[in-house]
């Protein structure tokens, strides 16, 4: 494992250290970005989008800018993180519509990008089927059909990892 890897784990931990995966109680969050690399992991090596993967979530969810990920990591990490980072203006947004803004930012993102974002949304799919305390049908149902559409936008990107999100998907779409 690359020494960029393990910054990137390590900031990872520090940026999400007191924050919990909304609605599983005592999860750590880093558990998700930990969890979306290892995805991303099976189908690259290359050591920048690994880091990328580890820090997709550090600028909405800490103190962390793009400039910091710059100075630590590079532009290309922080060019990826900048990709997959939502504008915070759409963060109250309903689910859906949300989804629908962050669909057209994928179509025209990087590869890289687009690997990460699918990883991002079969590892949250994965988790919905926990069924969250608090989260009825309609709600989880919602941000299927958006992460549908996120993932429609990166299809062709890689074939295995849009496999996993499609089984993901039938499954929460099944238990609903």
């Amino acid at each position: 494992m690359s020494s960029l890897v393990v910054r990137a784990a390590d900031l990872a931990a520090r940026a999400h250290v007191d924050q919990r995966r909304k609605g599983y109680g005592d999860v750590p969050y880093v558990n998700h970005v930990i969890g979306v690399a290892v995805l991303v992991s099976s189908v690259t090596e290359d050591s920048e989008v690994l880091a990328a993967a580890l820090l997709h979530d550090t600028v909405e969810d800490s103190e962390t800018s793009i400039d910091d990920i710059a100075a630590l990591f590079g532009p290309r990490v922080a060019g990826l993180v900048g990709e997959m980072t939502d504008d915070p203006a759409i963060a109250t947004l309903p689910t859906f519509q949300r989804k629908g803004m962050q669909a057209k930012k994928m179509a025209i993102a990087s590869d890289e990008a687009k690997l990460i974002k699918v990883a991002d949304q079969t590892c949250n799919l994965v988790d919905l089927e926990q069924t969250p305390p608090g989260w009825p049908p309609d709600r989880m149902r919602a941000y299927l059909d958006g992460a549908r559409l996120v993932v429609d936008a990166c299809r062709g990107v890689d074939a295995g990892l849009e496999a996993a999100f499609d089984s993901a998907a039938e499954r929460l779409a099944a238990s609903l």
